[in-house]
């Protein structure tokens, strides 16, 4: 390139930068406004919401289906969207879900947001038949554009920058010059002290969360014209400007805006000229650099909001540790115990050969690759429930092992996996080292970039995933199949769950928990925060990369998408991040069940006869975001809800023994024909939920005049449930598992009401160790066992207490 040419190309290259700059300004004034009302929702409410762009989204089409569908004036639609409509939605949000988060870890309050967010995207589609194009057109669209500097700005563009303007503005004077804004900053300061000076936190927060809708309503309907009504391209059109809000340390509304007009420069720059093309010098430079690497930027532009996001997040100041920062959440987890460990590691695999015997191959599949995904899911347990640390990118760790599987695994299997271990543990260790300084959502976000950047950069290149699929081997080639990837994924599955265990039962596992409890009290210490926090990120992103390595046959780029990494971190927190079965449930949850019941029920559905109805294959795109949603009744996820209906059952050996057995009975009936899959299913589940956990009673508890009539009423209503052909009553699978259900529960309550439940001293959850003198104060008996346990006898105390009396009046 000559210089005469390069100066005929100047005036083209200053229009270009001109027209890049005004549509640069204008994406800059819509992140703003979207930004805005997230910083007024966290700055008043302390909860970062995920689910904002959603909130966003929701407004976009409900705003179409008032103007374009039913014919309401723009106006009026603009009007009840942005001034009724969402901040009656946020209040309720605020009031229902938000409100009874209160006494749990970020990580709850950050995975219900998410949660929203997923069940709001998959519920705009049922809505919103995605199938029928649909569009909203600008404001003032047949008026001809203004000219600003040259270039042509349509006056729906001009309207965004201006109503930018003014949330700015309206924003500083209602936060700092009214009684209500005041109270909506002080609430989230000091909640009671708010309180005590006149304020109603309830009202305060609901109006904070309604504003804060009512903004991303305003940036949703002013996006939408200029952008796709398409549900994720409108939830990312707003996700896309959390880097902002990031900028100004979600305080600083004027930063926020800074933070928007640099983001949305930024995008419009590389749009504009990051690109492969002979027009300019700029674009030669790409086609060279294209040619020379086989790699494409294509991707840059959208991957710019977590280019941005990284880079503050590297930079940012971290919030001061505090002294009295020690945190006793609702969310707690029972230390596991070696015996139900092993317990476990021999059922567990037993219980998987047992169902590739009965289950159709067909689901097997399905079952293979939720076998695999629960490996991603367990790799949170050590970072997020033992540690509290908060990873949004495990899906990407686990696309990272399926490429290095795919790559170096292809000649050598075995070498494949350990390679993909030891190369996700070294990318998380990376990862992990800019967050060093970070916690909470700060750590989140940071984890989110680096899931959006892998994603957009790397995962997409052809030389990466050739037309976005890799074949992943399996450990051999007879074991392939959907049967072999089942078995192999569950001795997987164990072993790393033995390892977790083991981890958490050790010095390192207790400064993990003295780390989530308190940072600062662990630096008092003198414990190596760096080293711990290093090494619990490479070991999860070791486990992750090893359930990508495990992910036999075609892996897809969009598996390992960020939308799935949030999905992850969701279940795994539904089942319940501390616990190995948590993170097997909320696996098979992601890559099983889902796959699963649309076939089986895909004739089914749910509602008030055909008034209002929906069908269970839709409901299960967003049932997983709904059960995320509830976990404010319930922090510690459903294994935790489980594992107390059957923790007497593990502790009992005759209990454990009969239980397995009755198990067995009923499989060797289905794998022999005798019984059909639905009275197998029927069976297990009477059993299992309805007998198994009262049969600890048969030992001890009630009067042996009582066993016999006990062990009797569990066994004829399990034959009962296995010799019924329920598959003959009804054609209907969902009334099929409406009667199993409703049969089991009747059972339960029968024989509970009979001949139980366990008492409550039996039931009752023990604070874990790591609490004791934490989460409530000493008593006597607390005293005489730690007595007991270092050695100590009462007389012995009492005789060294009369020594030291009798001393005392000697000197005297």
């Amino acid at each position: 390139m000559n210089t005469v040419s390069l100066l005929a190309q100047t005036p083209n290259l200053w229009n270009q930068f001109l027209t890049a700059t005004v549509a640069g300004l204008v994406t800059a004034a819509l992140y703003a406004i979207a930004a805005s009302g997230l910083v007024v929702t966290y700055t008043t409410s302390g909860v970062f919401n995920f689910a904002h762009g959603a909130f966003g989204m929701m407004a976009a089409f409900t705003y179409w289906q008032f103007t374009e569908a039913w014919g309401l004036p723009t106006w009026l639609a603009l009007l009840l969207v942005v001034g009724v409509v969402a901040p009656i939605f946020g209040s309720i949000i605020e009031r229902g879900l938000m409100r009874g988060l209160e006494g749990t870890s970020e990580l709850i309050k950050m995975v219900v947001t998410v949660s929203l967010l997923l069940a709001l995207i998959g519920l705009a589609p049922i809505i919103w038949d995605p199938t029928v194009g649909r569009s909203v057109p600008e404001f003032f669209a047949d008026t001809p554009p203004v000219t600003i500097a040259g270039v042509g700005v349509s006056i729906h563009r001009i309207i965004i920058f201006v109503a930018a303007i003014l949330v700015a503005i309206g924003l500083r004077l209602f936060l700092y010059n009214t009684r209500t804004g005041i109270a909506m900053r002080a609430v989230v300061d000091d909640r009671s002290l708010a309180k005590l000076n006149g304020a109603r936190p309830g009202l305060t927060s609901m109006a904070s969360w309604g504003l804060g809708a009512g903004l991303a309503a305003l940036a949703g309907v002013l996006g939408a014209p200029i952008s796709t009504l398409e549900a994720v391209t409108l939830t990312l059109l707003v996700f896309n400007a959390y880097a902002a809000p990031v900028m100004g340390r979600l305080k600083s509304v004027p930063l926020t805006f800074l933070g928007a007009i640099v983001l949305g420069l930024a995008q419009s720059y590389v749009s504009s000229f990051v690109k492969a093309g002979d027009s300019n010098v700029i674009e030669q430079a790409m086609s060279s650099f294209e040619r020379t690497t086989g790699w494409t930027l294509a991707n840059l532009q959208t991957a710019m909001p977590a280019i941005v996001l990284f880079i503050v997040m590297l930079f940012i100041r971290p919030d001061r540790q505090r002294s009295h920062s020690l945190s006793t959440t609702r969310d707690q987890f029972r230390i596991p115990t070696w015996r139900v460990t092993v317990i476990g590691a021999v059922l567990f695999p037993l219980a998987t050969v047992m169902l590739t015997v009965i289950v159709p191959d067909t689901f097997q599949l399905s079952l293979a690759g939720g076998y695999a995904l629960a490996l991603v899911t367990l790799s949170l347990v050590p970072l997020a429930g033992y540690s509290g640390q908060i990873s949004l990118a495990q899906m990407s760790f686990a696309g990272i092992g399926a490429v290095v599987m795919g790559n170096v695994g292809v000649n050598n299997p075995i070498l494949g996996v350990v390679a993909a271990v030891a190369v996700t543990a070294v990318v998380g260790a990376l990862v992990s080292l800019p967050a060093l300084r970070l916690s909470g959502i700060y750590l989140a976000l940071l984890t989110a970039s680096f899931a959006l950047m892998l994603s957009k950069l790397v995962l997409s290149q052809q030389k990466v995933m050739p037309q976005g699929n890799l074949s992943v081997p399996a450990l051999r080639d007879s074991w392939s199949t959907a049967t072999a990837r089942m078995i192999v994924s569950a001795v997987v599955f164990t072993l790393v769950g033995i390892l977790v265990v083991a981890v958490r039962r050790s010095s390192f596992g207790r400064r993990l928990m003295a780390m989530k409890d308190s940072p600062a009290a662990c630096a008092t210490l003198g414990l190596n925060l760096t080293k711990t926090n290093l090494s619990v990120f490479a070991l999860s992103a070791g486990i992750a990369g090893l359930g990508g390595a495990l992910l036999s046959g075609t892996a897809r780029v969009d598996q390992f998408s960020f939308e799935n990494s949030l999905a992850v971190t969701m279940l795994a927190v539904v089942g319940g991040v501390g616990l190995i079965g948590g993170a097997f449930f909320g696996g098979m949850l992601l890559g099983g069940f889902q796959s699963i019941l649309g076939p089986i029920f895909k004739g089914n559905a749910v509602g008030y006869f055909s008034a209002i109805s929906i069908s269970i294959a839709k409901l299960t795109t967003f049932a997983p975001g709904l059960m995320g949603i509830s976990l404010g009744q319930n922090p510690s996820g459903a294994m935790s809800r489980v594992g107390v209906g059957f923790r007497a059952v593990g502790e009992r050996t005759e209990a454990l023994i009969l239980g397995v057995l009755g198990v067995v009975a009923i499989w060797t009936l289905a794998a022999g024909g005798v019984v059909s899959g639905w009275q197998f299913t029927a069976g297990v589940v009477v059993w299992a939920f309805a007998v198994t956990p009262l049969t600890p009673l048969l030992f001890e508890g009630p009067h042996p005049s009582q066993r016999v009539p006990l062990m009797l009423g569990g066994a004829v209503a399990t034959v009962i449930a296995v010799a019924v052909p329920v598959a003959s009553i009804t054609e209907s699978n969902g009334w099929r598992v409406v009667m199993i259900v409703a049969f089991a529960g009747v059972v339960g309550a029968v024989l509970a009401r009979i001949y139980g439940p366990l008492t409550e001293e039996d039931t009752r959850v023990a604070p874990s160790p790591d609490l004791i003198g934490v989460h409530q104060g000493f008593n006597r008996g607390d005293i005489i066992e730690a007595d007991a346990e270092i050695g100590l006898i009462e007389d012995e105390l009492d005789a060294s207490r009369e020594a030291v009396l009798a001393g005392r009046g000697g000197a005297a």
